[in-house]
């Protein structure tokens, strides 16, 4: 492969264009989501008082929040994190190219490097499909809203219902080029790994990049689905919010599987090629001390303890603290929920 920033091969690749969109920013993926939550949800407020619909309604002796301007906000959120998300991806994989770099060959290397830069241009035709067929998806979610709430279409337009118009369609579009994007990052990574990773099997350490990148790939879809569960708070679930809840938590799992799976099954066909060689000399050098001949080379008690330290060498390329902060990252959707709920219960008794 040629250098890794030259030639055809770098120029046939291009950041996203979330990646892109964060670049002129001075603030970093995680503050321009703040502003983009700001931005959507201050023109659904506007939008509201304008019309005369209210945030807040009252229900008996208690006030609660709007089930359309709680759904807006929550929509506000997970536009910001499918905005924000892409480029932080993107930051902590270069972050970790060097790590990356100590566990490949010479052409891994370089391709660890052109993938800094993003996909390949030849993907961007499968993108904007998905985009289409997604943004689709949001103009019928929009005509259900508009069917749901008994009004005509022009009363409809002139409410917050045109937010959701102007929005749904683009953050449908986003989650199902995302859908698409998951699937080619899980076949550049496994394309990778098989292809290029070099299994040191005194260096184990040196692979536990690929359980930190994965256990990172998960927490992205875990905030995701965290995000989604506000949607149950405030609101009644439906059919779109359970199902993007359950995608959301899957499409975590995969991430972490698609990326830490090829590591381990090319840590255990080294593993146990290694030891079916080292237990055919031990099995050689016991026929030669049955036959009360020497054996030459390494003493059997050698090649016994190197069997042992064999076996017991992890093939999952997660190390203990990753262990930890990923059973801890399995209750963010949890605590997201009683967070809201506990401003549901806060917001009931100041009124």
């Amino acid at each position: 492969m040629s250098a890794p920033r030259s030639g055809a091969v770098a120029a046939a690749h291009a950041p996203l264009l979330e990646v892109r969109l964060h670049r002129p920013s001075p603030f970093g993926p995680v503050l321009n989501g703040v502003i983009i939550v700001a931005l959507l949800y201050g023109a659904y407020v506007a939008i509201s008082l304008q019309t005369g619909q209210d945030l807040l309604e009252t229900r008996g002796d208690q006030v609660a929040v709007n089930p359309g301007a709680w759904a807006a906000f929550v929509l506000s959120l997970v536009f910001a994190a499918a905005i924000s998300i892409p480029a932080r991806s993107h930051a902590q994989w270069r972050a970790s190219l060097a790590d990356l770099r100590e566990t490949l060959d010479e052409d891994g290397r370089a391709l660890a490097e052109v993938m800094t830069i993003g996909p390949p241009r030849r993907r961007v035709t499968g993108a904007v499909i998905a985009f289409a067929l997604g943004a689709a998806g949001g103009l019928v979610f929009v005509y259900w809203l508009l069917m749901s709430s008994g009004l005509d279409l022009e009363t409809f337009l002139r409410s917050t219902g045109a937010w959701f118009l102007i929005t749904q369609p683009v953050l449908f579009g986003l989650a199902a080029r995302a859908g698409v994007q998951l699937r080619h990052d899980d076949q550049d990574m496994a394309a990778l790994v098989r292809d290029h990773l070099v299994v040191d099997l005194a260096r184990l350490d040196r692979l536990e990049v690929y359980g930190r990148l994965a256990l990172r790939s998960a927490l992205s879809w875990l905030v995701m689905a965290a995000i989604i569960l506000l949607f149950f708070v405030f609101a009644a679930p439906v059919a779109v919010s359970i199902s993007a809840l359950v995608l959301s938590l899957l499409a975590g799992a995969y991430a972490f599987a698609s990326t830490v799976g090829p590591v381990v099954q090319r840590v255990s066909r080294a593993r146990d090629a290694r030891l079916a060689d080292i237990r055919e000399q031990i099995a050689a050098a016991g026929d030669m001390l049955a036959a009360g001949q020497a054996a030459p080379g390494t003493p059997i008690s050698e090649l016994a303890a190197y069997e042992a330290w064999l076996e017991k060498r992890p093939v999952w390329p997660i190390s203990a603290p990753v262990s930890r902060r990923l059973a801890l990252y399995g209750f963010i959707p949890v605590l997201a929920w009683f967070g809201a709920a506990a401003a549901e219960l806060l917001l009931g008794r100041l009124a």
